[in-house]
């Protein structure tokens, strides 16, 4: 099995090292803002000036899932869809605007999407698997899966996740080549996957991705697979509407992330702590529909006692 040992959360939200996210939980309005913990707690002073947030995010969560795991990570596995956007802005303005000089390297080094997870590497001192996943809408679930193969092939402590982060540009993309009415929104969650059960409340039962413009029945076969129906479920957070009037309680989990590419991150985050939230509750699933012709399904179970 794929037991959650630990998951941590920096959003828009009141998320980081909370016990149960459903108990401040508020849906973003117009005067939402990053809640930021404090960075210095976890990153070298001389460090956290050269890091943009995206990066400081990902470095602090990953850090305090280490600090409460205490296992050493054997595999960092990172999904991400746009990657370092402040960075990549950066970069492509300092092209645009300077001439005949020398450029700075850093921000093309840190615009690179595997620089979150290579920040999380030299930070945490971890010379294990180290791996960036980036497929859109789809990333969190791709690198949540490549995490599950890496315990089934024998790991034992795997950090797994994803992060994006907002820029202003985004807001020219609207309508265009981002159909959303939702916030543009910065979020970052890392989750620690064992084979070991210890103190875990659930499990990742399955996850898989399927990128197709036939999907209408893929919901409900992907269950059947795993001797499960939509009304078995407790709790579905998706990224619209669709599944509304099927399951126990719905969720349209934008509604509190706002939109980032991998949203679908931070409804791992809510489905687990649904648990948390619901004693009696014993399943909960995730359906990524934000982009049209890619789907992430993932069903989380309630450990048995």
């Amino acid at each position: 099995m794929y037991f959650i040992q630990h998951i941590e959360s920096i959003t828009h939200q009141d998320s980081f090292r909370k016990e149960n996210l459903w108990s401040n939980l508020k849906p973003l309005d117009s005067d939402h803002a990053l809640i930021s913990p404090d960075y210095k707690s976890y990153i070298p002073a001389a460090t956290l000036r050269r890091l943009s947030t995206i990066l400081r995010m990902g470095i602090t969560a990953s850090k305090e899932c280490q600090e409460k795991v205490f296992t050493e990570f054997d595999s960092i596995s990172v999904g991400t869809g746009l990657g370092c956007l402040t960075d990549t802005e950066k970069f492509l303005l300092t092209i645009n605007t300077v001439s005949g000089d020398i450029l700075s390297p850093t921000a093309f080094i840190q615009s690179t999407h595997n620089t979150i997870s290579g920040q999380i590497s030299l930070d945490l001192k971890n010379h294990a698997y180290n791996m960036t996943h980036t497929q859109n809408a789809i990333s969190f679930e791709v690198a949540l899966t490549d995490a599950m193969l890496c315990v089934y092939e024998g790991k034992k402590s795997v950090l797994t996740g994803a992060a994006d982060e907002a820029i202003s540009f985004l807001e020219r993309l609207r309508g265009t080549l981002i159909k959303t009415t939702h916030p543009f929104t910065s979020g970052v969650t890392f989750a620690v996957i064992s084979p070991n059960k210890n103190q875990s409340i659930a499990h990742i039962q399955a996850c898989e991705v399927l990128v197709s413009d036939q999907t209408e029945n893929a919901v409900p076969e992907f269950l059947k697979k795993h001797r499960c129906e939509l009304k078995d479920a407790d709790l579905i957070l998706e990224a619209g509407e669709q599944f509304a009037s099927t399951g126990k309680k719905h969720v349209n989990f934008l509604t509190y992330s706002g939109y980032y590419q991998s949203a679908s991150a931070f409804a791992f985050h809510l489905a687990h702590d649904w648990f948390i939230e619901n004693k009696t509750a014993q399943k909960a699933l995730i359906i990524n529909n934000l982009e049209s012709g890619k789907l992430g399904l993932t069903l989380l179970s309630r450990n048995e006692a």
